[in-house]
């Protein structure tokens, strides 16, 4: 026996007396939070914001690209050479830069891709009117937090990478000890890789500025040309504002819209407009209830009640050229519709304000936010519980910033499959990890034993309020067409392909609700990481043989109710938003600059991959192939191919039950010793504990054979206290590096 060896007793005896102190990561969110990782809200100011933009488009460019109106339509600024000073330093001579954040997966959905092509686009404007100050704050909020988490789920990037499943542990432990829990990071992280999220922060840029309602005299809410006079076309895109707005959606396919605003509290929504200010919608049914939503999430506190919803006619007052009805109605309803033919900013060509079918089809929601324009700092709210309806700290850009998450999530259905035989996977949508040429048989993968004749699935479905149905339907990989790789919806054309190679369980395994309804999340039973309803179904597996590759979809239909409609509804016909259609209607298809609507029935999940094992590896229970931060250990498994082979091996065989296992566990071992002494060092921590990851290197490259043996146990590597010790060590470093540099110029927290 080596030195290394015999010290291998002591060391694990001592790190397991320290670890068992250290908290385990919580999979919750609901538990209270010491006061250190609780943030105040506040109301942001223009120059916070945009540093805060800029600083989110440096560090997050896998996700977030930064532009401008000026930059990206050619339009003038709004204001003086005194206005927005912060926005000289970027070359602009005068006036204010109105800002685009795009938040989008760009290496799971690259430019000029199909998926990019038919990403569920959503936008959302902090402000038109610059006085009413919720909104910028709430959106930017959301922004970072979405973000953050996206860039923490996608580590580690390489599981056999020892650094980036430090930073993924690490990253993990700051979100779960200020109450962002697995499952929320799971949802946040999906919106972030499987939406298209447009922001303007603050749309009314020189008046956020200056803090006055208009842009230089100009309401930006009454500028759109939508049933205004046509003696009063030259009273329409006055402003930069309304311009940016225009050129924007011109580009895009959005189809959920939100405006905040503030003088009151409701969530309103079509109609606004004087000619149907007696009728309802013919999308009404869909706007009531997202309307109902956004208020059951947003909640109440403090004796600021829960909002009212309602049609804007009804709630607020009618306006003409509202951006709200122009956004809802401008491409189907043309007698509304005017050529601009303003005079300002030396004009705006009018053909800029004729409209193809197809651009302007969203829901676009009035929020007002606040009774009070600038709501006092005691009445913004606070990061603890900040994802559960009141929380401990609601407040005005609390509930805001999850009115703005709610309208993320429900621009699509989705349906997610969430583990298999009582074991659940790691993760759900991972970003920045491609998922397409049927990655998923990698990424998102469980191996079963062959001895059981039936293994039970569980799911979970989003994006939507009533599951009209679900259930699951399972075939060999083998049978399946190439056009099925598991990264898009299944269509009409591949089913036909499949008939007879699938097996279906019957449709009565039913339906339920979603957490967004008012009777919450149904079924909710179980104890998997979802922030939704929990379905559950067993398939045979009898038929399946050892090293079959199975191909499991989880499916669903939601929102059926959407289509019905009142009686008064004005114009009369079936309902013509985009958001509507496309979850009730197949046959309902639009392109416009490069995007894609297409209707559907059902959605369809990512597939599960059930891998056959033999009886030989004795377990009797499933293991999750795809996991990132505890890679697999099968003692006596098949030799599975198709791309498992790096990833998976018998104790044998290698792979990472062999000499990184050994070598992760010992550093995480050492680093915890190393944790002890640096603890009274406060002086040079930060370079001894380098120096130690340098020696600990050097000593887990020699590690024997019979060395490994002492780390296969239970009570070595798989022991999750020893992961803890290797976040304690680069929690230390970091807060010591932090001391040093005087913080971080900007965090969520």
């Amino acid at each position: 026996m080596t030195m290394r060896s015999r010290l291998v007793p002591p060391l694990l005896a001592a790190a397991a007396a320290l670890a068992s102190q250290i908290p385990p990561i919580s999979a919750g969110a609901s538990r209270s939070l010491d006061a250190a990782n609780i943030r105040s809200f506040h109301v942001l100011s223009s120059e916070e914001i945009f540093h805060i933009i800029n600083d989110l488009a440096d560090r997050y460019p896998q996700f977030a690209t930064l532009t401008d109106a000026q930059t990206r339509f050619g339009l003038p600024a709004a204001g003086s050479e005194a206005d927005c000073p912060y926005d000289r330093d970027t070359g602009l001579n005068a006036g204010c830069r109105n800002y685009i954040l795009t938040i989008e997966d760009k290496a799971v959905h690259p430019e000029g891709s199909a998926s990019a092509a038919t990403l569920p686009e959503v936008f959302l404007s902090g402000c038109l009117h610059g006085n009413e100050r919720v909104g910028p704050s709430s959106v930017t909020e959301a922004a970072s937090l979405l973000l953050e988490v996206a860039a923490c789920v996608a580590l580690p990037t390489d599981p056999a990478d020892s650094r980036s499943v430090n930073d993924a542990i690490l990253c993990r432990r700051d979100l779960d000890e200020r109450g962002i829990g697995e499952s929320h990071r799971r949802w946040l992280a999906r919106l972030v890789s499987t939406r298209r999220i447009v922001i303007m922060p603050t749309a009314n840029a020189l008046g956020y500025y200056q803090n006055k309602r208009e842009e230089g005299g100009i309401d930006p809410n009454r500028d759109f040309p939508f049933d205004i006079e046509e003696k009063d076309k030259d009273k329409c895109m006055q402003t930069i504002a309304g311009r940016s707005i225009n050129e924007l959606f011109r580009e895009h396919l959005f189809q959920l819209s939100i405006t905040f605003h503030a003088g009151m509290e409701a969530i309103t929504y079509e109609w606004g407009a004087p000619t149907y200010l007696k009728y309802m919608s013919p999308d009404d049914e869909g706007q009531s209830q997202i309307a109902l939503g956004y208020k059951r999430f947003a909640g109440n506190f403090d004796g600021t009640p829960d909002y009212k919803t309602g049609t804007m006619n009804d709630i607020v007052y009618y306006v003409r050229g509202g951006m709200e009805d122009w956004a809802y109605g401008g491409s189907w309803d043309p007698d509304r519709v005017v050529q601009c033919t303003p005079n300002t900013f030396g004009g705006y060509p009018p053909e800029k304000t004729t409209y193809n079918d197809s651009t302007l089809r969203m829901f676009n929601v009035l929020v007002e936010a606040s009774d009070h324009k600038t709501p006092p700092a005691t009445k913004t709210g606070t990061t603890e519980q900040l994802l559960i309806t009141n929380g401990a700290g609601n407040g005005h850009i609390s509930r805001n910033l999850r009115i703005a998450l709610m309208e993320i999530e429900l621009v699509q259905p989705y349906v997610s499959i969430l583990g298999a035989g009582g074991v659940a996977l790691e993760d759900d949508i991972v970003p920045s990890k491609d998922r397409s040429n049927r990655s998923c048989m990698q990424n998102k993968a469980m191996l079963i034993p062959s001895n059981k004749k039936e293994i039970e699935i569980e799911w979970t479905v989003g994006g939507g309020f009533t599951v009209d149905e679900t259930r699951i339907i399972h075939g060999r990989w083998e049978d399946m067409p190439l056009s099925i790789d598991g990264s898009g919806q299944l269509t009409d054309e591949d089913l036909a392909k499949l008939d007879g190679k699938i097996n279906t369980l019957d449709a009565t395994v039913g339906g339920g609700t979603t957490q967004w309804h008012k009777d919450g999340a149904q079924p909710n039973s179980g104890a998997f990481p979802t922030i939704g309803p929990l379905f559950q179904a067993s398939i045979e597996t009898s038929s399946y043989s050892p090293g079959d590759k199975i191909a499991v979809f989880a499916l669903a239909r939601l929102d059926s109710s959407w289509s019905r409609q009142p009686n008064n509804i004005k114009p009369e016909g079936p309902p013509l938003s985009h958001v509507v259609n496309a979850r009730t209607n197949p046959t309902w298809h639009h392109e416009s600059a490069g995007k894609v609507i297409q209707g559907r029935l059902l959605w369809y999940s990512i597939p599960l991959t059930l891998v056959v094992g033999d009886d030989a590896n004795g377990s009797g229970v499933a293991i999750d192939l795809s996991s990132r931060l505890k890679p697999p250990k099968i003692d006596n498994g098949p030799q599975i191919g198709g791309g498992f082979g790096g990833n998976i091996g018998s104790a044998s065989g290698g792979g990472l039950t062999g000499h990184l296992m050994v070598g992760i566990a010992a550093c995480s071992i050492l680093i915890l010793f190393a944790c002890v002494v640096l603890a009274r060092r406060r002086r040079g921590r930060v370079e001894y504990s380098r120096a130690m990851m340098g020696a600990l290197d050097e000593f887990s490259d020699g590690l024997t054979f019979e060395e490994e043996d002492a780390f296969s146990t239970p009570e070595s590597y798989h022991d999750k206290r020893f992961d803890d010790s290797i976040e304690m060590a680069a929690r230390r470093e970091h807060a010591d590096a932090e001391e040093e540099e005087g913080g971080r110029a900007f965090s969520i927290d």
